[in-house]
């Protein structure tokens, strides 16, 4: 998830999470779920650490890690931690979403060189977004994403972007009825959702002001592919007290063009799309949730 810090706090790993909840059991589903931990972690795992994490035998995941360490999709460490193999790499690299963060990535740089904020490429998994390419700027006080972040669609601006480029009934379909709301300032509903879609896509870009966290705004914009559907979308996030309505203006034109200009790289469509004015920002409709602060000077949002 975003989160807003100062460039000089140190980076912590990401704590452990359960990757097998809610699968049932089997032989596949097991040896996928030991990589998705490893990948979450950051960092390399000890067999002990990855039967809590998986709430598995020990002699279960030894024998995985075995098969795992034959294949090349794990490699062991000298002090007998496991980490992902270079095989493990090698087939993740022929993703289609791959080559989209190879050709977005010099386009993503020059973006941030424009509007002095990072920058984030995502693509939709289901209901979420799922974060594939980053570009950070050199601010002291950044939002600080990192690949593979997964978000609810509705609740961040690359998620509107690319959920403004389906149909209202493929999006109805691919959305729960109660939507989940990160906070007070989340769209709570289809039927809201459905109308900021359509405003998103007469601007044609998604504006988002404390929805995931209350202290974060972004601004997005789709990137189509050959086929005219959303290949990706690119995000410019910043903290909510730097969005001003001229500044909204500069960013949202820059993404607009950024997306432009990844899109016909790829083949796609580079319609030339409006960037009408964003509302003003709206007050809070109730304090329902609430901001989700952590301790100390970070600040997740």
């Amino acid at each position: 998830m975003p989160t807003l810090r100062s460039s000089k706090a140190n980076h912590r790993t990401p704590p452990l999470t359960q990757a097998a909840a809610g699968r049932p059991r089997s032989g596949i589903n097991s040896g996928l779920d030991l990589l998705e931990c490893l990948a979450t972690a950051q960092r390399p795992l000890s067999l002990t650490e990855l039967a809590l994490t998986l709430g598995m035998a020990k002699s279960s995941v030894h024998q995985l890690l075995q098969s795992l360490l034959t294949r090349g999709y794990v490699q062991r460490q000298g002090d007998q931690r496991y980490g992902i193999g270079i095989k493990a790499w090698e087939v993740g690299s022929q993703a289609t979403f791959v080559e989209i963060g190879r050709v977005a990535e010099p386009h993503m740089a020059a973006l941030v060189r424009s509007v002095s904020e990072g920058a984030a490429l995502a693509v939709l998994d289901g209901r979420h977004t799922v974060c594939i390419q980053i570009a950070e700027s050199q601010q002291a006080v950044r939002v600080h994403r990192h690949v593979g972040e997964r978000n609810p669609a509705h609740a961040v601006s690359n998620g509107l972007a690319l959920l403004s480029t389906l149909s209202d009934d493929e999006v109805l379909a691919l959305l729960p009825k109660k939507l989940e709301q990160p906070t007070a300032s989340a769209l709570g509903t289809r039927d809201e959702l459905l109308a900021e879609l359509g405003r998103v896509r007469r601007r044609g870009h998604a504006v988002c002001r404390g929805s995931w966290r209350l202290d974060v705004a972004g601004i997005a914009a789709p990137i189509l592919g050959a086929d005219h559907r959303a290949a990706a979308a690119v995000a410019i996030a910043l903290p909510l007290e730097r969005l001003t309505p001229t500044r909204l203006q500069e960013i949202a034109a820059a993404v607009v063009a950024t997306a432009a200009a990844i899109e016909r790289q790829l083949g796609g469509p580079a319609l030339q799309r409006p960037v009408l004015p964003a509302p003003a920002a709206p007050a809070p409709r109730r304090q329902a949730a609430a901001s989700r602060r952590s301790p100390r000077t970070e600040r997740h949002a």
